[in-house]
C-alpha cells in the first residue's frame, strides 16, 4: 500500500441532536479540544518532517520519529474531522489506540527518495508540486462544508444521513490525508486526484 487509506463505515443511525448541533456549528465548538491537539500535532509533524528530510538526504533512511508521528497525526485528524462531518457520532477518545470507526491505514516508506527529501528541504519545490492539489482542495473543502451542513438538516428532519454525502466527506478527508502523508515523506508516490474512499462493510 503506497497511499494513505481512510477506513470508515456509513453512519446508519445518526443522532438528530448532534445534527442539530452541527447546523448551528456547535459541533465545531465541542471539537475544539481535539482541534487543539490536531493543530499541535500538525505543527510538530511539520518540524519533524523537515528534520527527516535532512536525514533522508544524507542517509537515505526515514527516521523513526517521522514514521511514528505521521500515522498518529493522520489518525487524530481523521477521527476529529470524521466526527465533525458526522461519519461517527461517538466522541473520539483522546488517543489513537482506542478502536474507532474512522481510522487511517498508512503506508511505510522503506526506500525514501533523496530527491524528494531535497525538494522538501528547499520547501518551495514540494509546495509547487502540490499546487494542483491545493487548488482543487480549496473548492472541495468549500463543497464538503456545505454538503455536510446540508446533511445535518437531513438528519435533523429525517433521522437518516445520505450515504452520498458521507462518501463525499470521506473522500475529501482521505484526499487531504494523502497530501499530508506525501508532503511528510511517508510515501514518495504522488497522491492521485481522486475521491475514492470506500466504506467498510
Amino acid at each position: 500500500m503506497n497511499q494513505t487509506r481512510l477506513v470508515y463505515r456509513h453512519n446508519v443511525e445518526p443522532q438528530r441532536g448532534l445534527a442539530a448541533a452541527g447546523i448551528f456549528l456547535l459541533k465545531l465548538v465541542l471539537a475544539i479540544p481535539h482541534l487543539i491537539v490536531v493543530n499541535a500535532l500538525n505543527s510538530l509533524l511539520f518540524a519533524a518532517s523537515y528534520i527527516g528530510f535532512w536525514i533522508v538526504a544524507f542517509t537515505g533512511s526515514l527516521p523513526g520519529m517521522v514514521t511514528r508521528l505521521v500515522p498518529v497525526t493522520l489518525s487524530w485528524n481523521a477521527r476529529a474531522w470524521g466526527w465533525i462531518s458526522g461519519l461517527e457520532d461517538a466522541y473520539p477518545a483522546f488517543d489513537t489506540e482506542t478502536p474507532y470507526s474512522v481510522s487511517v491505514e498508512s503506508p511505510t516508506n522503506e526506500s525514501p527518495s533523496k530527491g524528494w527529501a531535497v525538494a522538501g528541504l528547499l520547501f518551495v519545490p514540494k509546495i509547487l508540486a502540490l499546487l494542483p492539489h491545493l487548488i482543487v482542495m480549496t473548492f472541495l473543502l468549500i463543497g464538503v462544508f456545505f454538503a455536510t451542513w446540508f446533511g445535518y438538516f437531513v438528519v435533523a428532519f429525517t433521522g437518516t444521513y445520505p450515504a452520498g454525502i458521507q462518501d463525499f466527506a470521506a473522500g475529501v478527508l482521505q484526499w487531504t490525508l494523502r497530501i499530508s502523508a506525501w508532503f511528510a515523506g511517508l510515501t514518495d508516490e504522488y497522491p492521485p486526484f481522486t475521491l475514492d474512499a470506500e466504506p467498510t462493510a
